[in-house]
């Protein structure tokens, strides 16, 4: 079975899930792995309308997506996507695609500014949102549609 980290999103093949005394952890980060639960009365994913986000940063483009369910973004080399700047945390936020929804959940000191199209904008300091349609956030300060420090995202429902 794969899971996908819920902290660092690293995707980790673990045996189907029995009677372990030991939890599955993690292969990046050793945080412990929780298996998907699907709730009562729920759609499953294949029956839902599936989606994909573009982020776009300058010359990186990353895409989120059921395949690829969670995007880190800060200062450091090891996020998916990054954003050198001094207001800018080494591990800042991060987007899960959840339940047909994109999160974006900032983790910083400085918070994110998001600004969804047709939205009123907002920051976030150590709180989470969804994304909905496209728009743009900064992270760590406020940022303008034409602002090199601006990151787009755009969500692309599949037929």
């Amino acid at each position: 079975m794969i899971i996908f980290c819920e902290e660092c999103g690293a995707r980790n093949v673990v045996e189907t899930p029995g009677d372990e005394e030991v939890p599955a952890r993690c292969i990046n980060c050793k945080t412990i792995l929780r298996p998907p639960v699907p709730a009562a009365g729920t759609v499953s994913i294949s029956q839902k309308r599936r989606s994909r986000m573009e982020l776009r940063f300058r010359e990186q483009l990353v895409e989120i997506s059921q395949s690829r369910p969670s995007v880190t973004m800060g200062r450091q080399s090891h996020n998916n996507l990054v954003v050198e700047d001094s207001r800018v945390s080494r591990s800042h936020a991060r987007i899960v695609y959840r339940q047909d929804q994109f999160i974006l959940i900032d983790h910083s000191t400085n918070g994110t500014y998001v600004f969804i199209k047709g939205e009123k904008g907002m920051n976030l300091k150590q709180q989470e949102t969804p994304l909905i349609g496209s728009g743009i956030f900064g992270l760590g300060r406020k940022v303008a549609p034409d602002s090199p420090e601006a990151i787009h995202f755009n969500i692309i429902p599949d037929s």
